[in-house]
């Protein structure tokens, strides 16, 4: 218990320094950047995709027999 309390306070310090530097807006505004330009490309597939026609695959029957297994 006495090394999750001690784990506790300096990762409370630690995230401190970090906000009062200002470290975490800057990975925020990086993290929302990559998302917003993830969902993008994924809009601009998705898109691509629904504008190119599609075809059923060409398939041809299996036939196989159960009860002839020599």
């Amino acid at each position: 218990m006495i090394r999750t309390l001690i784990f506790g306070a300096i990762a409370g310090y630690v995230g401190k320094k970090l906000y009062d530097d200002g470290k975490l807006t800057e990975f925020k505004d990086d993290l929302v950047a990559r998302y917003g330009d993830a969902k993008a490309e994924l809009a601009d597939k998705t898109a691509d995709a629904s504008r190119t026609p599609t075809t059923p695959a060409m398939t041809s029957p299996s036939v196989a027999s159960a009860t002839n297994f020599n």
